[in-house]
Order: C-alpha cells, then structure tokens, then sequence
C-alpha cells in the first residue's frame, strides 16, 4: 500500500487519495477476511469507512486491529508501528506533517490491543486534515 491513509481510506474512511487497482484489491482482501475473523458486519465496516465510528462494537473495533495489524500498522497488541506509518504516509504526504499526526496519535492507550488500535482510527480521524 502506498501510505497508512491510503489503507485507512480504502477500508475504513472516506478519501480522495488515488491509489492503484492492486492496492484495492488488497485491501479488499484484508478487510474480508478481518470481517470473517471478528465477526464484524458489513454495515459496520461501511460506517468506519464513512469515518463513522460511533456505535462501533467489539467485533468491530477487533476488525480495526485486524486490518492495521496485517497492514502492519500496529503489533499484536495494539501498539503503533511508528516508523512503518510514518513511512507509509510519507510516500504521499510531507514528512514533517506525517510524523506530527504519528506524534499525536501515538498514545492509543486502551485496556487490549483492539482498543488501542480503535483509538488509533480515532485520532487519524481526527488529524488526518493536518496531513493536507
């Protein structure tokens, strides 16, 4: 994948960013089978793509770990994969302004790995217009 917004963007949030029909697919991929692994529905996934997380369930916040943890986002236990995100919005995105984002987002903390990495979602959510 190009960058860590290009991922988010094609499984979970709304966005502009063109990326191939390759990426797509893979991303595609991921999220099938994240949805077969956490039960996460359909409407649900929709929703995060939407950049609704509201009303997110279990299933659906493991789905967000799931998805950032085969993209190689965060480890298995929720935890930022700072350097790989970093470098992976860098490719689209300045450098400084992607290492900014990372830096206030970097403290997803949650009680498990699926809500640090939902927490994740939630503040690339809300700072990824600082990315443009």
């Amino acid at each position: 994948m190009k960058s860590f917004v290009a991922i988010i963007s094609l499984a979970l949030v709304a966005s502009s960013m063109a990326v191939t029909e390759q990426e797509k697919e893979a991303a595609r991929q991921l999220a099938g089978k994240c949805m077969q692994q956490t039960g996460a529905s359909e409407d649900s996934v929709q929703r995060l793509r939407n950049g609704d997380t509201s009303d997110a369930d279990s299933n659906t916040r493991c789905f967000v770990q799931c998805f950032f943890q085969g993209a190689g986002f965060v480890d298995a236990d929720g935890n930022v994969q700072e350097e790989h995100v970093i470098e992976k919005m860098s490719a689209e995105f300045d450098r400084a302004k992607a290492e900014e984002v990372v830096s206030r987002c970097r403290n997803n903390a949650g009680p498990n790995a699926c809500e640090r990495s939902f927490a994740l979602l939630q503040c690339y959510i809300a700072n990824r217009a600082h990315l443009v």
